[in-house]
């Protein structure tokens, strides 16, 4: 791509980026299932520590920019869009059918009171994604799934990235479980269905 094409990338992958999250944010307002809850002890002894959401939120849009800027041509930065939005259909195919949710409780505890005092900055940060992101669709964790596809789509085109790129969806998931937005089990589950909607693309639709 040339550089005028990469300017007029950057604004469509942004409006595709909240495009699509309107659809998980759709899923949470449906109650066609009541939500399952999967807590375990190991939860339970997972601190909660606000300042992971600048990963969590800060670290995860600006990968996924990337992810699109290292496709060299429109019909690879198609394809690549293609691929995430296989992987949000079938997301959404569970958090509408097998809805799991995260107990409110996580969000309204002695701990959460304490961290607005200590943390006040990554607390504001973490609220407001709180206010849009609601306790449905924990299972598979959405914001690890992506990631994961992130880090397998950037390291097919730059294969040095691979080196280190997987950093970023274990990143993400540690920050998941700090923030309390996830389960342990969230994570692995993200992972596999990331790595699964990746090789089923990669079949459909070769490079």
């Amino acid at each position: 791509m040339q550089f005028c094409d990469r300017l007029l990338e950057i604004p469509i992958t942004v409006v595709l980026i909240i495009g699509g999250y309107q659809f998980y944010f759709w899923c949470q307002r449906q109650t066609f299932y009541a939500p399952r809850y999967l807590p375990m002890a190991w939860d339970a002894r997972i601190g909660f520590d606000p300042r992971w959401v600048w990963v969590y939120s800060g670290l995860y849009y600006p990968m996924i920019l990337l992810a699109a800027l290292a496709q060299p041509s429109w019909a690879d930065y198609a394809r690549t869009v293609g691929g995430f939005l296989f992987l949000l259909a079938g997301q959404m195919v569970f958090f509408l059918r097998f809805p799991v949710a995260i107990p409110l409780a996580w969000r309204e505890n002695p701990t959460v009171a304490q961290a607005r005092a200590a943390h006040p900055r990554s607390m504001r940060f973490l609220d407001t994604v709180w206010h849009y992101d609601k306790l449905r669709n924990s299972m598979p964790s959405m914001h690890v799934s992506v990631a994961t596809m992130v880090d397998l789509t950037i390291s097919a085109r730059w294969p040095w990235f691979g080196l280190g790129g997987w950093l970023f969806p274990a990143l993400i998931g540690v920050s998941a479980i700090k923030t309390k937005q996830h389960y342990l089990l969230d994570v692995p589950a993200g992972a596999v269905m990331g790595v699964a909607a990746y090789a089923t693309w990669s079949l459909m639709w070769p490079s």
